[in-house]
């Protein structure tokens, strides 16, 4: 009878024994998991912060590669006009102020 009174009392002990046990490998489990998050997060090379860097700098670099596409087109444009005499002539009118030799130029403006 007295050692199944001793049992029932280290019964217990060894149920709060083994759930405190029990709590700290748990404890240690999400500090490692809490620390390997803030690895991620901060400190490795390929980190959520410098994935968001890299991200906002691919967006900038294609909206600057469409505008210089469409300078690219611009430029192409004016290249095939430059086959057209009357388009030349213009240019050199507008732009450089040339005359023909029988010619007075007047500037207007507004």
């Amino acid at each position: 009878m007295e050692k199944q009174d001793e049992q029932q009392q280290n019964a217990p002990e060894s149920i709060k024994d083994g759930l405190r046990k029990y709590l700290t490998q748990r404890n240690v489990i999400i500090a490692i998991c809490v620390l390997f998050a803030i690895w991620l997060i901060c400190c490795d090379r390929n980190s959520f912060i410098r994935r968001y860097q890299l991200t906002k700098e691919q967006e900038k670099l294609v909206e600057t590669k469409q505008l210089y596409q469409e300078k690219i087109k611009d430029t192409q444009k004016e290249i095939d006009a430059l086959d057209d005499d009357e388009y030349i002539e213009r240019i050199a009118r507008e732009k450089h102020l040339m005359k023909k030799d029988n010619e007075d130029i007047y500037m207007v403006t507004d």
